[in-house]
């Protein structure tokens, strides 16, 4: 899916050049393309929430995508990492994710994208 894999990529850009936390966001994709992004902040958790309670109220959107900071957990490793979740309306959503380590004034990804499971639609 080409939203979940933008919105990867900008959860990615956003947090390699600085270090994480990644502050989370909604990108929103209407009939005519047009795609909008919102940051919400916050606590985590409550910002996540946000982004999720406007994905789920936008009348117009087609599909959308929502990233946040969290660990993911491989082969018995817990590493940071960004995560997306995203889907089209109505349809089954997918979550993928980039692990990433902190080093000093920075951050470096850890290999590639990696599917971490399927979920209920967004929208």
């Amino acid at each position: 899916m080409a939203l979940a894999e933008l919105a990867l990529g900008h959860a990615v850009t956003s947090v390699v050049p600085e270090g994480g936390p990644l502050i989370p966001f909604a990108i929103i994709e209407n009939a005519d393309g047009h795609r909008a992004l919102n940051r919400f902040m916050d606590e985590l958790t409550a910002a996540q929430q946000h982004a999720r309670d406007q994905v789920r109220v936008a009348s117009t959107a087609v599909r959308a995508a929502v990233a946040w900071d969290g660990y993911l957990t491989l082969d018995g490793q817990r590493q940071d990492a960004v995560f997306v979740e995203a889907s089209d309306r109505g349809r089954a959503s997918i979550v993928v994710a980039h692990r990433y380590r902190d080093v000093p004034g920075a951050a470096e990804p850890i290999g590639g994208p990696v599917m971490v499971e399927r979920g209920g639609p967004l929208l």
